[in-house]
């Protein structure tokens, strides 16, 4: 198999120079989230996904560039030790059996095994493949290790592996909306991941890219006017359309920063 050859590390490299570059080349990092989502060969897409959110986080965080490739290599083949599971165990609609969950949570050791000892691949990296199922409030996998306790670049992948997964279409559950997954992620800062990483990410992502219409928790339509990389949930919204479907005769626009009982609840 390919993944075990000495050739691993410079082909991986060469992918993610590739992923680095294209963000570099995008302005303030801001990246539509669109470009994020491709749902066919699922393994290798996300891991490219994986990839692109952790080039974010690291090149906002003014990692060097050594950095940038051990966290990118690291990104790429975090989920490596998936191809040494069964496909109908990871492919299983429904719960998983204790066994079986046994069984598929050692991917992450294995990932750790396949990698730590490859040419061109830092244990750095391979940690990403043995902590990204790991949590800040300890209640992860495979050690059950605190936040203070993981790699920096593992935290990094664990939050971009969550997030691509919830926006990506799954055999056991629904897709869930890039909004939705920022709201997810933002409810579990500082218990199942790094609040200031999360920050970072969602500073540095276009969650509501301007003209980007939403319907409001109030039943209110708007279209995004204004957004603030601070505040990615809280844009300035124009309010165009009442609960009615009615347009409005004198659209008007409400800050989400200075509302804090109004909010987005779908972007359409």
């Amino acid at each position: 198999m390919y993944f075990f050859t000495g050739l691993l590390g410079k082909a991986y490299q060469h992918i993610f120079k590739q992923i680095l570059e294209d963000v570099l080349n995008r302005q303030e990092l801001m990246i539509q989230l669109s470009d994020l989502v491709v749902s066919n060969g699922y393994f290798f897409h996300h891991a490219v996904n994986v990839a692109t959110i952790a080039a974010v986080i690291g090149v906002a965080k003014g990692y060097r560039t050594e950095q940038l490739f051990d966290l990118g290599i690291g990104a790429l083949l975090f989920d490596i030790g998936m191809t040494q599971i069964p496909e109908e165990l990871w492919r299983k609609k429904g719960f998983l059996t204790p066994e079986e969950r046994t069984i598929l949570h050692q991917h992450t050791v294995l990932g750790f095994n396949m990698l730590k000892d490859q040419d061109n691949i830092s244990l750095a990296s391979a940690y990403c493949a043995l902590q990204h199922h790991e949590r800040y409030d300890g209640s992860g996998y495979p050690r059950g290790i605190k936040g203070k306790g993981m790699h920096e670049y593992a935290k990094i992948v664990a939050i971009a592996d969550v997030f691509d997964a919830l926006i990506s279409a799954r055999y056991h559950r629904k897709q869930y909306s890039p909004h939705e997954a920022a709201e997810y992620l933002s409810a579990a800062g500082n218990i199942l991941f790094d609040y200031e990483l999360i920050k970072t990410f969602l500073s540095h992502v276009a969650i509501y890219p301007v003209a980007t219409t939403v319907v409001l928790n109030t039943g209110y339509t708007g279209v995004v006017a204004k957004v603030f990389p601070e505040f990615p949930l809280r844009p300035i919204v124009r309010i165009i359309q009442d609960p009615y479907g009615e347009e409005l005769k004198s659209p008007y626009e409400i800050d989400l920063r200075k509302e804090m009982n109004v909010t987005i609840v779908k972007a359409i």
